[in-house]
């Protein structure tokens, strides 16, 4: 994780995003979000890490485009 993808401008809301597509994601799939077990927990967090990573990328792509001096590794 790059030093801009710490701040919590970007953190936050790719985090809720990703949240909340996890949450669709599983809902569609038939498992809903009432009293999970470990192995429900499991599939939601690789779902939501998976989802996350991909968000940021994408997010990080659409500023390095649009601003690429906030993408340095020094930002």
């Amino acid at each position: 994780m790059s030093n801009f993808e710490r701040k919590w401008w970007f953190f936050a809301p790719v985090t809720c995003i990703g949240a909340w597509l996890t949450v669709q994601l599983l809902s569609v799939a038939g498992m809903s979000m009432g009293a999970l077990s470990i192995s429900q927990w499991l599939v939601f967090a690789l779902c939501f890490f998976g989802i996350q990573r991909g968000l940021s990328f994408a997010a990080w792509l659409v500023f390095l485009a649009v601003a690429p001096k906030l993408t340095k590794q020094g930002a």
